[in-house]
């Protein structure tokens, strides 16, 4: 019962926010694929103490100096106490990216109304406000300064969703969503692909698949065709 419930109102949030007739066509299995989604970034947020564990079948990045069971130790300030500027960058595009997250759907459980819209906007507060704890004192020790602001891109989205409200506001944020997710996933893959620091590499390849998860949840929920 549950399921169709939540089924019908998927189909009322495309059908509605999008204008989409026959949006059950492609619902019904994206709301299986998102559910399964969900459950499998639930899976990795909940190992002892709150942190978030590698996904099964994650193998450890060359260097990595998480112990086994993919619990992170809080680091020192005596370990690596300086940074590349590759891996300052990372760190204050991670901050911002999460800031961002948590900033506009603060804003969505603000403006929204949709079942659907409001769950996600919780999921993203819960999941980047767990994300920024681990992060900071990685930055500490690295004696990286966290930033105080989400950028100017980021600002732009956020500047453009207190314009909207309604059906409006709902399609406007979870397009947001997809944005601003695919430029994260982009930064994480990139400091895997050329990041050295092992703090930092632990550290992304833990989130990244979370951002992959949450990219491919939104994209869901605004396809249209």
């Amino acid at each position: 019962m549950k399921m169709q419930n939540h089924t019908k109102t998927i189909q009322k949030i495309v059908g509605g926010l999008l204008g989409i007739a026959g949006a059950s066509v492609f619902i019904v299995p994206a709301l299986a694929q998102a559910n399964t989604s969900k459950q499998s970034i639930l899976a990795q947020m909940s190992s002892p103490g709150g942190s978030m564990s590698a996904p099964p079948g994650n193998s450890t990045p060359p260097g990595n100096s998480t112990p086994p069971g993919g619990s992170m130790s809080a680091p020192t300030r005596n370990s690596n106490p300086s940074a590349s500027s590759l891996d300052a960058e990372f760190i204050t595009k991670a901050a911002q990216s999460d800031m961002t997250e948590i900033q506009t759907s603060q804003l969505a459980l603000q403006k929204s109304r949709n079942k659907s819209v409001r769950d996600f906007a919780q999921m993203m507060i819960q999941h980047h406000t767990e994300s920024s704890r681990q992060l900071k004192p990685i930055a500490q020790s690295k004696r990286v300064t966290l930033p105080t602001n989400i950028g100017p891109e980021n600002t732009a989205l956020l500047t453009s969703l207190r314009k909207v409200n309604g059906s409006q506001f709902d399609q406007a944020y979870m397009q947001g969503q997809v944005q601003a997710h695919t430029r994260t996933q982009a930064e994480y893959q990139k400091y895997l692909a050329q990041g050295q620091d092992p703090q930092l590499r632990a550290f992304a390849s833990k989130i990244e698949p979370v951002v992959a998860q949450h990219l491919q949840m939104a994209q869901k929920m605004v396809a249209t065709r």
